[in-house]
C-alpha cells in the first residue's frame, strides 16, 4: 500500500496510519419492481501505530486531563465510596506524565474547583500533584447531582486556545442527575455541546446511577462508560484510563467519505473498540449539487495512540441494467489530517468500498466475517434491552425468551465477558436440540442488569478477544 508523509517537522513520521476495507462487495440484484436502494455493509478498519513505542514518553506535555469526581451527599453512604474515589482521583494524577496539563473538580450540584482554585489547567508535577491531592482530601461533600453542569465546566476548563491538543476527562459518579437541579434534556444539550471538545470517560459505582446517562455521555463523547462493583479495583481501572488518555497525542486525524452520485449513506459508526455515535463535522455537497458526483462528508476522529478502531458503514445505491458485470466504486475513504497539527504523519492512500452486481439471490454466507460480527453484536445489544425492558415489566417469558437468543449469540461471536454477564440474570440449560433453555435466577441484582448494558457499549473483537 502506498503512503503519504503529511508536512510536518522534518525527520521521519512519528506515526503510520493504516486503512482496510472489509467487504464482500457482490450485491444481489434487486427483484422486478424493486425500486429501493440495495444496502451494502463494509467495516473501514484504521490502524495509527506510533513509532518509537518501546520507551514510554514520560514527558509528553501535548495532554490536558480534568478529573470529575462526585462529591454529592450520597458519597459518603457507605463512607467507603468518597474513600475509593479519591484514592482512584489520586491515582490517575500519578498517571498523567510530568509537563502534562491537569484540573481537578467536585462534582455536585454545582461544578467546585478543587484544584487549581480557578478555571484553569495546572501543569503536573510532584508539588501540584501534592497540592491537588491535599485539596481534594479537604473537599467537602454535600448536595445533589447534575452532570452537565460538571461537563460544562470541563469545557470551560479545556475549550482554550493555549490548551492542549489532547484533551480528556473522566468523570466518577454514584448517582443520577436530578429534575431539580439539571432536567434530562438540559444534559443533553450540555453533552453535545462538549461533542469534540473533549474524550471523556465515565465511571459508574454503588447502584444508584442511571445506564442511559452514563451511555449517552460516554457516546457522545467517544469514551468509555464504566461500572464497577468492585472499589479496590477502582483506582486502577481509573489510572490505567488515565494512562492510555495521556498516551494518546497523534491528533487531528480526519475520516473523509467520498460517495459516488445517486448512493445514499445510511449509517456510519465506529463499533470498536466502543460504540460511538458519529456525525459530520463539514459536509460538501457541490459535486451533488452540479450532478458532477456525490457528497463528500468530513469526520473528526478522537486522539489516538498506538491502535486500531473499526467503523461500520451502510450505504444504499439503486439498480440500473448497464451496471451489470462492472465492478464499480460506492464510497472512497480517505484520511486526512487538520491543518496546524505539526507531527509528522505517513498517511494511507484512500482506499474504496467497491460493489458489483450479482444473480445470486441468497448472499448470506457471503457476508464478510467483520461485517456479520458487528451486525450479531448490535443485534446482541437490541436483543438484550428488550429482555431488560420485559424484565423491568414482569414479562418472564418474555425476558428469558430474549436473554436465551443473547446467550446463542455470545456464545457464537465468542463473547465470555457477556456470558458471564447473562450467568448473573439466568440459569443455562442444555437441550437436545442444541438450543440451550435459560430461566431467570430467582433473586437478580440491578446492578447485574445495568452493568451488562454497560458492557454491551464495549465491543469485542470477532475473534472474541479486545484491543
Amino acid at each position: 500500500m502506498a503512503a503519504l508523509d503529511h508536512p510536518g517537522p522534518a525527520g521521519k513520521p512519528e506515526a503510520t496510519v493504516t486503512v482496510e476495507v472489509n467487504q464482500v462487495a457482490e450485491l444481489t440484484k434487486p427483484r422486478d419492481g424493486v425500486t429501493d436502494p440495495v444496502r451494502m455493509y463494509a467495516v473501514l478498519t484504521v490502524s495509527v501505530r506510533k513509532h518509537g513505542d518501546a520507551v514510554p514518553r514520560r514527558s509528553a506535555v501535548d495532554h490536558a486531563e480534568v478529573l470529575l469526581i462526585d462529591h454529592s451527599s450520597s458519597m459518603v453512604s457507605p463512607p467507603s465510596r468518597l474513600a475509593a474515589a479519591r484514592r482512584a482521583a489520586v491515582d490517575a494524577l500519578g498517571r498523567i506524565p510530568d509537563g502534562a496539563r491537569f484540573a481537578l473538580v467536585a462534582g455536585s450540584d454545582q461544578a467546585t474547583m478543587i484544584y487549581p482554585h480557578d478555571f484553569r489547567l495546572a501543569i503536573a508535577d510532584r508539588k501540584s500533584r501534592d497540592a491537588a491531592e491535599a485539596a481534594l482530601r479537604a473537599c467537602a461533600p454535600g448536595g445533589g447531582t447534575a452532570m452537565g453542569t460538571w461537563l460544562k465546566a470541563a469545557l470551560e476548563i479545556l475549550d482554550r486556545p493555549d490548551a492542549p491538543a489532547s484533551r480528556h476527562a473522566l468523570l466518577l459518579t454514584d448517582g443520577r442527575n436530578e429534575e431539580a437541579y439539571e432536567r434530562l434534556d438540559v444534559l443533553r444539550d450540555r453533552v453535545e455541546r462538549c461533542a469534540g471538545g473533549f474524550v471523556c470517560d465515565v465511571f459508574g459505582i454503588g447502584a444508584g446511577w442511571r445506564t442511559e446517562e452514563l451511555l449517552l455521555i460516554a457516546g457522545e463523547l467517544g469514551g468509555q462508560a464504566r461500572a464497577v462493583r468492585d472499589l479496590t479495583r477502582l483506582p486502577g481501572e481509573m489510572a490505567a484510563l488515565a494512562e492510555q488518555a495521556a498516551e494518546r497525542d497523534i491528533t487531528g486525524l480526519r475520516l473523509r467519505l467520498h460517495y459516488r452520485k445517486g448512493v445514499t449513506r445510511y449509517s456510519f459508526e465506529q463499533v470498536h473498540p466502543t460504540r460511538v455515535a458519529l456525525h459530520p463535522a463539514r459536509t460538501d455537497r457541490s459535486a451533488a449539487d452540479s450532478s458532477a458526483g456525490g457528497p463528500i462528508e468530513e469526520y473528526t476522529t478522537a486522539p489516538w495512540r498506538t491502535e486500531t478502531r473499526d467503523y461500520l458503514l451502510c450505504v444504499g445505491t439503486p439498480y440500473h441494467p448497464d451496471e451489470d458485470g462492472k465492478e464499480l466504486f460506492l464510497t472512497e475513504i480517505e484520511v486526512a489530517v487538520a491543518p496546524g497539527h505539526g507531527k509528522r504523519i505517513r498517511l494511507p492512500e484512500p482506499e474504496a468500498v467497491m460493489m458489483r452486481w450479482s444473480d445470486d439471490a441468497d448472499l448470506y454466507s457471503r457476508v464478510h466475517p467483520r461485517v456479520a460480527h458487528y451486525r450479531q453484536t448490535e443485534k446482541l445489544r437490541r436483543t438484550f434491552e428488550q429482555g431488560c425492558a420485559a424484565l423491568r415489566g414482569g414479562d418472564q417469558a418474555s425476558a428469558e425468551k430474549h436473554f436465551g437468543t443473547c446467550w446463542h449469540l455470545a456464545v457464537t461471536a465468542g463473547d465470555e465477558v457477556m456470558k458471564d454477564h447473562l450467568r448473573r440474570l439466568v440459569e443455562v440449560h442444555e437441550h437436545p436440540s442444541g438450543h440451550p433453555e435459560v430461566r431467570l435466577l430467582t433473586r437478580i441484582e440491578r446492578f447485574d442488569v445495568e452493568s451488562a448494558r454497560i458492557e454491551l457499549s464495549r465491543v469485542p473483537l470477532p475473534d472474541g478477544g479486545r484491543r
